[in-house]
């Protein structure tokens, strides 16, 4: 498992037209070793950067990161 880059997700919003982008990855495995998750977000100016950020930490609490 790979941390996503953000060029990852820029190139996503590029290549298809969206003004912000999150990317949840989550691997699923009995072992906490080789599972885990991740998000990665992108806007295309400053102000979409804030609100793709501010969905991603509305992912993050419903999936009760950090408790």
């Amino acid at each position: 498992m790979k941390l996503i880059p953000i060029v990852a997700a820029r190139r996503i919003a590029e290549d298809y037209g969206y003004d912000q982008i999150i990317i949840y990855g989550r691997r699923i495995d009995g072992d906490k070793v080789k599972g885990g998750e991740h998000i990665t977000t992108y806007g295309v100016s400053q102000a979409h950067c804030r609100v793709a950020a501010a969905m991603a930490e509305t992912l993050k609490r419903f999936m009760g990161w950090g408790t």
